[in-house]
């Protein structure tokens, strides 16, 4: 054991030693095995030389013996084998018969039959063939059979002594030995000298290491060799940079993850399944309200602390993970606060998988999502009251996103465009809301549109309709507004309609109501007025020339009084329209008041304007109302009215057209008028027209004034009382009295005198009566006289 001990201390030494021994242990076997081979060649070719010269030897003594053999002269034979006997290393040479006796021997004491040698059978078997009798390293013995006349007769033996060779093999082995001497004390010199400079290197690079294990990270070798050992060196510095270089990342990526996790809060563990122990941070210990000291390394740190309905779901998503359904574990749960409370987790995790897909280790975060969950939770209370808000108001709530696609429809909205939430949300606006010119029946351009080029609240068109899905029309209003993010940007549109089909219809039946007459369904007066200035604008402005009929039905009123209102109503309808169907599309026929009617012949000359006057004259003549049994003529009163360019305004233009019509009833009714301004008739017709108006406005402000004039006899002789006539004057606009003589035919001729009459009658009741309130006894009045029309 000791021997052992130090043949393993040597083998296991230094590299040194380990190098000087095996130099010369493989030189020490290399040149054994050389010297080995070389003395065995050097044997056997000796052997082989000494076994040649056996057989001639013998081939030559089987030659010279043959003739005395023949002729058995045995002193002849002693002859031969005596010269024979001067062969180098000759042990012995004899001749013998073919039943093995010696004839003759160059040692006489060994005469007589060789009875002790085995191959005596074997030359008396095979005479005709050299034998091999003896080959051994002392002595090879051979025998040759002497023929004569081709057949066998003798034999001829020879014994050749080894020593010499085995000398001279001992001699090549002591000289190889000592070769083998030399060239391992030279191997090791040469071994020393090598591992000395090699070692000197591998020194270097050990203390190299050493340095480094201690932390020194800039330390390089410095060898400056070209062989092996330099590109070791070079390779090492090489990997010393490249870890010195993955060390600065590696403590640069652990930098930006422990930034990272303090960033983000997150608290950290680390689960080894072959040993069930799990890492947990600190930080996953602090949001629990725990010293990092205070936790364990179980898994049941974690599982206990998760809530009891949240575990199993939890560790469902975990081994869901494991099988390789999930590319990641991911679960938001409850975990336990030290206090107490329960804070919600989002808990993120990856596998480690070794080679043969078994799960190793699973490494993982904790976030605490309480705050997110609450501000989501009370983010899904506001847009589920924003939702019901949306869906219980009367409006038609529609939301797209930056693109224009719908997002969100209200029930409202669902109603009125007949697509179903489901089937709009993701499709364009224009599909789902499609909406054209109420007039023009042409596209409208969509305010979301608008919207999301503009950035600006947009408002749709008048006279917009919404073309459901089911064809229907609906006349809607309504107003797009941009939703912006908090950084300003455009991320969708809301816009806000409802149906106005009914506000519109009943609008458009108040228009119509303001524009039309509601018995005979023709334009009124208001509109009229309003075609006249138009036209009036275009023969001022473009020089055209335009007529209007002023037309007033004669013995209208006798139809009223004898028939009733109802009839009058009935002939007014009647003969609106008839004629409405006497005159050209391009014309206006409205109803002006009572029983009077209005037409405005655009572009028509008066020659023209004279005729279709004509024409609507007989129309009216030739027409008969029957009511019940009895049957009217109506005939009509025509004032024709030119419009140019000559023509002033609307009120006179109006003014002369019914004075001309007066002047028509006045020179017999059932005629045309036309008007010229310097018809002297018209003239006063149209100054007593003007009167009509101030008469009216002197009645409403109560701008007549009452004079008491004394009625008195000429004698003298009266009764006690004093008498007195009413007379009444008009003050006009700037107080001054205008006579009567000036407006009192005015106001008799359009029927404006009742209301002066029962004026002046109030008026003068009122001032009596006060009068005898103040007056004295004496100064009373006894009678007064009103003139009434």
């Amino acid at each position: 054991m000791p021997l052992f001990g130090w043949i393993r201390r040597l083998v296991t030494g230094n590299l040194r030693r380990q190098l000087v021994l095996g130099i010369a242990v493989v030189h020490a076997v290399l040149m054994s095995i050389f010297i080995f081979d070389m003395v065995s060649r050097q044997g056997r070719f000796l052997h082989a030389q000494a076994m040649a010269q056996a057989l001639s030897a013998a081939e030559t003594l089987a030659t010279n013996a043959t003739s005395w053999v023949l002729a058995y002269d045995l002193a002849g034979l002693e002859e031969v084998i005596r010269s024979q006997s001067k062969y180098p290393g000759l042990s012995y040479a004899m001749i013998l018969s073919l039943e093995g006796e010696v004839l003759s021997h160059s040692d006489q004491r060994n005469t007589g039959r060789f009875v002790s040698d085995p191959l005596s059978n074997d030359l008396l078997q095979r005479p005709a063939h050299p034998q091999v009798l003896i080959d051994s390293r002392q002595m090879i013995d051979v025998a040759v059979p002497v023929i004569a006349n081709n057949i066998p007769i003798a034999w001829a033996r020879i014994g050749l002594d080894q020593e010499s060779n085995i000398a001279g093999l001992r001699v090549i082995t002591r000289d190889g030995l000592l070769y083998t001497a030399m060239a391992i004390s030279i191997g090791i010199l040469f071994a020393l000298l090598m591992a000395r400079s090699l070692s000197r290197g591998l020194y270097q690079l050990i203390g190299i290491t050493g340095r480094i294990r201690r932390g020194e990270r800039a330390v390089r070798a410095r060898l400056g060799r070209g062989d092996e050992l330099g590109q070791l060196a070079s390779n090492f510095n090489r990997m010393l940079d490249t870890l010195e270089y993955t060390e600065a990342q590696l403590a640069a990526d652990q930098e930006r993850f422990n930034l990272a996790m303090r960033g983000a809060n997150d608290g950290l563990w680390d689960w080894d399944t072959h040993t069930g122990k799990v890492y947990y941070s600190a930080r996953w210990a602090n949001m629990l309200g725990y010293r990092s000291d205070e936790i364990g390394n179980s898994h049941l740190e974690w599982a206990d602390r998760v809530h009891p309905d949240d575990l199993p779901v939890a560790e469902a998503a975990i081994e869901a993970h494991i099988r390789g359904e999930t590319p990641q574990y991911e679960n938001e749960h409850r975990i336990r606060h030290r206090d107490g409370s329960w804070r919600w987790h989002l808990e993120r995790g990856q596998a480690v998988f070794d080679d043969n897909h078994q799960v190793t280790r699973m490494v993982g975060t904790n976030t605490d999502i309480t705050e997110r969950k609450r501000a989501k939770e009370a983010l899904f209370e506001e847009k589920e009251r924003a939702l019901v808000t949306l869906g219980s108001i009367g409006d038609a709530v529609i939301t797209t996103d930056e693109t224009g696609s719908v997002t969100f429809m209200n029930p409202v909205a669902i109603t009125l465009t007949g697509w179903t939430k489901e089937e709009a949300l993701g499709r364009p606006l224009e599909q789902v809301f499609h909406i054209i010119h109420e007039t023009t029946r042409q596209t409208c351009e969509n305010p979301v549109t608008y919207c999301l080029s503009q950035g600006k609240v947009a408002g749709l068109a008048n006279h917009t309709l919404l073309i459901n899905r089911h064809g229907v029309e609906i006349a809607i209003e309504d107003s797009a507004a941009p939703i912006r993010d908090r950084g300003g940007n455009i991320i969708g549109v809301v816009m806000v309609f409802h149906d106005v089909t009914e506000a519109r219809d009943m609008a458009q039946r108040m228009t119509w109501q303001a524009t039309h007459d509601s018995l005979t369904g023709l334009i009124n007066r208001r509109e009229f007025e309003r075609r006249v200035e138009e036209l009036l604008g275009s023969a001022l402005v473009r020089h055209k020339k335009h007529a209007l009929l002023y037309m007033d039905l004669d013995q209208f009123k006798v139809v009223n009084d004898t028939c009733g209102h109802v009839a009058g109503d009935e002939l007014l309808k009647q003969l609106s329209f008839l004629l409405d169907s006497s005159v050209r599309e391009s014309d206006t026929l409205a109803r002006l008041g009572g029983d009077e009617f209005g037409v405005l012949l655009g572009g028509c000359p008066m020659q023209r304007a004279t005729e279709i006057a004509e024409q609507l004259r007989q129309t009216v003549r030739d027409f008969r109302f029957v009511w019940h049994d009895r049957t009217f003529e109506i005939g009509v009163s025509i004032g024709l009215v030119e419009i140019d360019e000559h023509s002033q305004n609307l009120s006179n233009i109006l003014s002369a057209a019914d004075v001309a019509c007066y002047a028509a009833k006045d020179l017999g009714r059932n005629r045309i008028h036309a008007y010229q301004p310097d018809d002297a008739e018209l003239q006063q017709r149209h100054t007593e027209m003007q009167w009509v108006s101030r008469i009216n406005e002197a009645l409403g402000q109560d701008r007549l004034v009452l004079y008491a004039q004394d009625i008195a006899p000429v004698s003298g002789d009266g009764p006690n009382h004093r008498h007195f006539e009413i007379l009444v004057r008009m003050q006009d606009g700037d107080g001054k009295l205008v006579p009567p003589n000036l407006f009192i035919p005015a106001a008799e001729r359009y029927n404006l005198m009742p209301d002066v009459d029962r004026w002046v009658v109030r008026h003068t009741l009122a001032g009596v009566a006060a009068y005898h309130k103040t007056a004295p006894a004496e100064a009373a009045l006894g009678t007064v006289a009103i003139n009434l029309s």
